[in-house]
């Protein structure tokens, strides 16, 4: 089918040609909003007009002129360039010269009028828009003008127009109010600054005057009308007339002895606590800061104090009670180092520090540590009740020059801590080679749960064996960490560092239902030792339970240890958990064994099958080896097993199967746990 091109009528060649060509020339003369197809087109039809003037009327050639101002073809050189093609076009078809020139005429006329029409129009434009900049400036300048006279009223900045020679020109309400004045007209500022901040101010302003600044602060000294001297916050700008040429000053000013009173309070706030009043942690830190970067001669001693069963008070006496002995404690650490020059300082809830700067005369750490307890022990009467504490305290006894603080800090509490498990009312020295061993292993604990998810722990297995050779009693779960720096870290230590940082609960779970899944490939009994945090918690039941029910492993294939001191804790629910999985058909067990009466009475009636001793390095005298047989035989009168922990060579074994004991793990069986059940040989 043709095409909507071949349904045209079909143009003469000559005109395509001079379209063309025009449209290239005319380009160059002027911008034409049209691509050049377009442009081609458009003057294609004006030559289409123009020879249908040539044959009808001449004036219709205007539309020619009319439209190349439409289509901006304008300006002289378009003209010409225009007028040059519509002349040769003219000619070329044949036209006399009357004709040729009326229409040449005609277009001419209409270019001109067109022009005159565009420009006219342009003018108009341009003259409303400057119309409407010119009142906008005006309503902006008015609504800026309204807005500085509102502000210079009303505002509570004191605010004032000087001259550029230093005379007060205007001011507002508020600046006389700060200056205790009713009128300052006439004044200058010689009049109402200090004589001695008078040339900074001076400077200041000169700094505006000649452009060095566009704004300055400054808090000068003004004086009032009695002649008083108060500090203020002035900033000042320079405001320029049309030319710009500095015309006055602009200065505000606000009194700022209420904020500098405020600052100051604020300050004292940030540095102090807020019920003893003794300085803080930030403030003790900025203090043993400036201690370690200077030179004392008798060096500087850190006490680091918690304060003993603190809960005890405030959950039997309640919480204004403790908040009076935190300050009774607060005051009498006071009168300890009243003579000597230190800083008690409170860090946070029971806690407080003194950090002393050593003289010669200063009591050694033994001596003030029995002065403080002496000072602490002292009952204070609250009503009717008589109230004493005691503290466990840590002592960095000298501090190194150049030492960080937050390190220092550091250390006082690791100290406190180890002196804190001793027991109460304890104290310790600094001991960096421990402290370094500990810090090691508390940075392995942080990091245990990275390793969990990353698979560098594995649940490992143990056979637990039969001393007399027969065979083995069931096989054990374990942990072990492959760590990339440290090497092999042993069950024992995986799970007192998980216990410690509250990540037992679920590694546990998981190294349970793991050891479950590959329990179920085989037919022994599995035996898994539990946590304090693992027997005592309340979802034990529940987890075991869904462990059975996923892997399908048979519950009396499980044996689960306890930790004997838990089960025999009065608040403890590890035995209800024991009683409860124990119904299920699970095998009980009590680990970490002792021997006394109480614990075997809880292993006759709480059904035990397997009780775990400690194993010994050297063989018992006669002595100890009568206790420890009796023992055993007491233990298999209650009905259990005795497994020793562990064994280390076949010498232990022998006189531990003399003894009466069952059965064993350790090196002797088995020098390292695998990740495969172990095989039956």
């Amino acid at each position: 089918m043709p095409s909507q091109d071949d349904a045209r009528p079909s143009r003469p060649l000559g005109r395509d040609e001079l379209a063309r060509d025009w449209a290239i020339k005319v380009s160059r003369t002027a911008y034409v909003p049209f691509s050049a197809a377009k442009l081609i087109e458009e003057l294609h039809e004006l030559l289409n007009v123009v020879a249908e003037a040539l044959v009808e009327e001449p004036d219709v050639a205007s539309r020619v002129g009319t439209r190349l101002v439409e289509i901006h073809c304008v300006g002289a050189d378009s003209l010409r360039v225009s007028l040059d093609f519509l002349a040769r076009f003219v000619a070329r078809e044949g036209a006399d010269a009357e004709r040729a020139a009326l229409v040449i005429g005609a277009v001419s006329a209409a270019y001109t009028a067109a022009i005159q029409a565009f420009v006219l129009e342009q003018q108009e434009s341009v003259s409303q828009a400057l119309l409407r900049a010119n009142r906008a400036v005006q309503l902006d300048l008015q609504a800026s003008e309204e807005r500085f006279e509102d502000i210079f009223t009303h505002s509570s900045t004191g605010i004032a127009m000087v001259g550029l020679d230093g005379s007060l020109e205007r001011a507002n309400e508020a600046l006389c109010t700060i200056l205790r004045r009713e009128d300052i007209a006439g004044m200058t500022l010689t009049d109402l600054i200090a004589p001695a901040d008078l040339p900074l101010v001076n400077d200041a302003l000169m700094s505006l005057r000649y452009g060095r600044m566009r704004r300055v602060e400054e808090r000068p000294r003004l004086i009032d009308r009695d002649g008083e001297h108060f500090r203020v916050l002035m900033a000042a700008t320079m405001q320029k007339d049309a030319e710009d040429n500095p015309r006055h000053f602009v200065l505000m000013i606000d009194d700022d002895s209420q904020l500098t009173l405020l600052g100051g309070r604020l300050q004292y706030q940030s540095l102090h606590d807020a019920l003893t009043g003794l300085p803080n942690r930030q403030y003790l830190t900025t203090r043993l800061e400036s201690l370690l970067h200077s030179d004392i001669e008798f060096g500087v001693t850190l006490y680091h104090l918690d304060l003993d069963a603190f809960a005890v008070i405030t959950d039997g006496l309640g919480r204004e009670v403790g908040d009076k002995v935190l300050k009774l404690v607060a005051e009498r650490l006071s009168s300890v180092f009243s003579a000597e020059k230190a800083m008690v300082a409170r860090l946070e809830g029971d806690e407080f520090a003194v950090l002393v700067e050593n003289g010669p005369e200063t009591p050694d750490v033994d001596t003030t540590i029995r002065t403080i307890e002496h000072e602490l022990a002292e009952p204070v009467y609250f009503g009717e009740h008589g109230v004493a504490v005691s503290a466990t305290i840590g002592v960095l006894p000298r501090l190194h020059p150049g030492d960080h603080p937050a390190e220092v800090l550091r250390a006082s509490d690791m100290t406190l801590r180890r002196a804190q498990r001793i027991g109460r009312r304890q104290w310790g020295l600094h001991d960096a080679t421990q402290d370094k061993r500990e810090q090691e292993e508390f940075a392995l604990a942080a990091v245990m749960p990275g390793a969990w998810e990353s698979g560098e722990i594995d649940v490992v297995f143990n056979p637990v064996m039969k001393l007399d050779g027969t065979g083995r009693i069931c096989v054990e779960a374990e942990l072990n960490w492959r760590h990339r720096d440290v090497g092999l870290i042993p069950n024992e230590k995986c799970v007192a560092m998980a216990e410690h940082t509250g990540l037992m609960l679920p590694l546990g779970e998981w190294m349970l239902r793991t050891a479950a899944e590959t329990a179920c490939l085989h037919e022994e009994r599995l035996a898994v030792c539990l946590t304090e945090s693992m027997a005592n918690s309340p979802d034990l039941v529940r987890d075991v339970r869904r462990v059975l029910a996923d892997t399908g492993l048979q519950a009396g294939r499980l044996l689960l240890g306890f930790p004997v001191h838990v089960l025999a804790a009065e608040d403890s629910e590890a035995a209800d958990n024991l009683i409860l999985l124990s119904d299920m058909g699970i095998h009980i067990g009590a680990r970490d064994f002792q021997g006394s009466t109480a614990e075997i009475e809880l292993v006759r009636s709480l059904g035990v099958t397997a009780v775990r001793v400690k194993g010994r390095c050297q063989k018992p005298d006669e002595l100890v080896s009568h206790v420890l047989s009796d023992l055993i035989g007491f233990v298999h009168e209650a009905g259990g097993l005795v497994v020793v922990d562990a064994i280390e060579d076949a010498e232990q074994r022998d006189w531990w199967t003399a003894l009466g004991a069952d059965a064993g793990v350790g090196p002797v069986f088995c020098v390292k746990p695998t990740t495969e059940w172990p095989d039956a040989g």
